[in-house]
């Protein structure tokens, strides 16, 4: 039991060999000349077409660094999102300087096969900026009211979040459903000294943070409304935290925890008499209140459904590591994962489905999994990808891969079509939790 117990903590913390299991994906178009280039497009067969989308350089009053930067910022919020193509603006054929914020001369975006027109103004007011965005819909020729067109008094700190607030209005425009850019994904980063912290960055990868760092070993960090819960050494053993907060007080090790969606509970893994089992505690005090799993083999990587009402796991009962549910008063364990026999790190996403990572031809790769058991693969030939987890609003999911021998953040669209990486730096990410 104890090689068995070993060897499972292995597998999940670095990864691992398992046997092959084949579904198909296909390479699609790279992201046009005039876009971000360290962005990488990854489509599959039946993808969703793109909106071209013209963004004219904006006009500023003052500093035209400003205004280069805010162009960069929306560019890349756009691409990032999934649901439109940057049109290079050397194919432009009309004169946004001429024609200002009001209506564009509709043929001459036409023509270059535009769907939509974005203009700019961003005026300088002592240290600080108003901010005029337009959309237009070209094949309709009328303007589009979307939420943060017009903004004011915002701090030169406050640009990226004036452009992610209209980005956000510009995708719910078009979709029917606002963008998440200024949510912020958190991981886990080991330093040199061994030292291991947990950092925040935006949804593209800007405004890397840390959030913890205590010279000690944090790892499974889960975000919730009374701050990030993880794991960490500081004590010894691993405990449980909320920011500084420690919240287990046993000589047990927690090696990962998750909040209930209404935040009284946390399910947390938890070493009991020489294997990994399952508990639900109090979210307050860290009180154990119920046992979940009580079996000779290990059960780590608990997540909540968007109710609250099962919970989703890693056993290793069935001789390698599955994913299992649970309902949330113990009853009704049962297997989902029925294919290839290496499948760890579920995450339970905002409307139902299941995202894991599951060995194929000696690496990992990306799956979702329905509550029917029902499979579904987001990656494949894009080297070893690891670690997943949903977005606030279940239309995207991040993950850490190593495609081009490179461990970085990516994130993609729910079903693995557009993938994108978010740091330019190489390093240890790992454990990714987004809010």
């Amino acid at each position: 039991m104890f090689k068995q117990r070993m060897m499972l903590c292995l597998l999940l913390a670095v990864g691992f060999l398992g046997p092959r299991f084949v579904y198909s994906q296909e390479a699609g178009p790279e992201v046009p000349a005039e876009v971000d280039q360290s962005i990488h497009v990854v489509v599959g067969p039946s993808a969703r077409a793109l909106d071209p989308v013209a963004i004219a350089d904006f006009e500023c009053s003052s500093d035209k660094s400003v205004c280069k930067e805010a162009n960069k910022v929306l560019d890349r919020d756009l691409t990032l999102s999934g649901f439109f193509k940057i049109l290079d603006r050397s194919s432009f054929l009309g004169d946004p300087s001429a024609e200002g914020l009001g209506a564009p001369v509709w043929s001459s975006w036409f023509n270059i096969g535009a769907h939509y027109l974005i203009k700019g103004e961003i005026t300088a007011k002592g240290k600080a900026y108003n901010c005029e965005f337009r959309l237009y819909n070209i094949n309709d020729k009328k303007f589009v009211s979307v939420k943060g067109e017009s903004q004011y008094a915002v701090p030169k700190e406050g640009l990226r979040r004036a452009v992610h607030t209209f980005a956000n209005g510009v995708i719910e425009a078009i979709t029917g459903s606002p963008g998440i850019f200024g949510s912020r994904i958190l991981v886990t980063r080991k330093k040199s000294n061994n030292e291991r912290v947990i950092e925040s960055m935006e949804m593209d990868g800007a405004g890397l943070t840390t959030q913890v760092a205590n010279g000690s070993i944090n790892m499974f960090p889960r975000s919730s409304r009374k701050g990030i819960l993880y794991t960490s050494y500081l004590s010894g053993i691993p405990q449980l935290y909320v920011g500084k907060k420690r919240i287990t007080n046993d000589d047990r090790e927690y090696r990962g925890a998750e909040f209930s969606p209404n935040g009284k509970k946390i399910v947390a893994s938890v070493d009991i008499d020489g294997q990994s089992d399952l508990v639900i505690l109090d979210g307050e005090t860290g009180k154990e209140e119920l046992r979940l799993t009580d079996s000779e083999w290990d059960e780590v990587s608990p997540s909540w459904s968007p109710d609250g009402s099962k919970i989703v796991f890693v056993s290793s009962k069935n001789g390698h590591p599955q994913v299992h549910i649970i309902n949330a008063d113990g009853t009704g364990e049962r297997r989902l994962t029925m294919a290839g026999n290496y499948n760890v790190n579920p995450r339970f996403g905002p409307k139902g489905l299941i995202v894991f990572a599951g060995m194929d031809e000696f690496v990992l790769d990306l799956f979702t999994v329905d509550l029917s058991g029902n499979m579904t693969r987001l990656t494949q030939g894009q080297g070893s990808n690891k670690d997943p987890c949903w977005s606030p609003d279940g239309r995207y999911l991040a993950f850490v891969s190593d495609r081009a021998g490179k461990w970085k953040v990516w994130i993609m669209s729910q079903d693995g079509r557009y993938q994108f990486p978010i740091t330019d730096k190489v390093d240890t990410w790992a454990q990714i939790d987004w809010r």
